[in-house]
């Protein structure tokens, strides 16, 4: 036997589930946040085991929840020391792939170059770029100052 749909008493299905939708399609600031942390932590625990998953723990990733007026997604940060800084997200476009950026101060002392980083040999070959300066990024040709190439620090 086939058994009749009837609507609910609080209106018709659809608006039941546009209610369903607007009371979960949010997440909280907070599970945002937790969600950018383990996000971060797995892509680097899986990516680079032999490196950054040795020196990065969980706890030394601090989340960020998504910029909707941005369209920027949920992010995280670690300080690595020297300066140095990670940044993880999951990228907007259509593949929704892990983007995992190694931030270094300029010698200059004005801001940030960023490099985005593909695997372990990507890390491997910048981090003995870096290795000489203490860390730091030296920019060909750069005179420091106004003209530096760098990211200006907030």
């Amino acid at each position: 036997m086939t058994e009749t749909l009837t609507p609910p008493a609080t209106g018709s299905p659809l608006a039941v589930l546009f209610d369903i939708v607007t009371a979960s399609a949010r997440l909280t600031l907070e599970e945002e946040r937790d969600g950018a942390e383990t996000a971060a932590d797995d892509h680097v625990y899986t990516v680079y085991p032999d490196t950054l998953g040795q020196a990065v723990d969980h706890e030394a990733w601090t989340g960020y929840p998504a910029l909707c007026e941005n369209a920027l997604q949920p992010s995280a940060v670690a300080h690595l020391g020297g300066g140095l800084w990670l940044h993880h997200t999951i990228t907007a476009d259509a593949d929704y792939r892990d983007a995992l950026t190694l931030l270094v101060p300029c010698t200059c002392g004005h801001g940030y170059v960023p490099s985005l980083l593909e695997d372990e040999t990507d890390l491997r070959e910048l981090l003995q770029e870096l290795r000489p300066t203490g860390g730091h990024a030296v920019h060909s040709g750069d005179t420091g100052g106004p003209y530096c190439a760098s990211i200006p620090q907030a």
